[in-house]
């Protein structure tokens, strides 16, 4: 199985025992150690065929994001079963909206705080999705950045954590330049073969917390995927999680 980088297989069990009790089953199944982990993830949504949750863990994967919902009324339908399959696998797991122009940013954050309910201990912050296909009707860049921003603060006063962005750098140079973006932390996407991505304007202080680097990588246990790349070590992780 290629990998896009050379990896060793991360001890999960680094980041639980952070913060687990001895006997809960997620701390008992992960006992390997590893030197310098490598924190690895995918993003997933209803377009996934059935996956292998058994084989995930053994695919070098540690969190995976989960789409939960899109614009007012979407929940996607495969959300709470794949929540629920990463959860019994003792992968980190986190949620995302797609955003949808046109549509009131309130009642978007609530259809996603709807579909998530309470935050769970192994849940990673949730997501807003920004990009051009959320391009749906004709908008300007001061209203774009107006309603994303409340999507940002509803979402953070209901579930108590300040949501990541996920954008990409063509796009978040053009739609989120407002200063007040870069108080969230960005999940980047961008396929290079470089080492690092490029970081859209907005963010040149802060950095990036999550690379996702293709969309097309080859993994046993559920085929061609979105594969992402933390940034840090799992001290850093721990830090982000329930």
């Amino acid at each position: 199985m290629k990998k896009l980088y050379s990896i060793t297989l991360v001890l999960i069990s680094l980041l639980y025992s952070c913060n687990q009790d001895k006997n809960d089953p997620c701390y008992l199944e992960n006992q390997r150690i590893e030197k310098e982990p490598t924190i690895l993830g995918m993003d997933i949504s209803h377009h996934q065929n059935e996956i292998e949750w058994n084989e995930i863990k053994a695919d070098g994967v540690n969190f995976v994001y989960i789409k939960a919902s899109q614009s007012t009324h979407f929940k996607d339908p495969k959300f709470k079963q794949n929540r629920s399959a990463a959860k019994s696998e003792c992968l980190y797991r986190g949620a995302y909206h797609f955003y949808i122009t046109g549509k009131d940013p309130i009642k978007q954050a609530e259809n996603f705080i709807a579909a998530v309910g309470i935050l769970e201990s192994g849940d990673l912050p949730p997501v807003l999705d920004l990009e051009e296909l959320g391009i749906k009707t004709p908008v300007n860049i001061e209203t774009y950045q107006k309603n994303t921003l409340l999507w940002l603060k509803t979402v953070e006063k209901k579930l108590g954590i300040k949501p990541i962005i996920y954008s990409n750098p063509s796009f978040a140079n053009t739609y989120l330049n407002n200063p007040d973006f870069a108080k969230y932390k960005l999940w980047i996407a961008e396929y290079t073969k470089g080492k690092t991505p490029k970081i859209p304007n907005t963010w040149k202080n802060e950095g990036w917390i999550i690379w996702q680097r293709t969309d097309r990588e080859k993994l046993d246990g559920i085929g061609k995927v979105d594969y992402d790349l933390f940034q840090g070590d799992a001290e850093a992780f721990m830090k982000l999680v329930k």
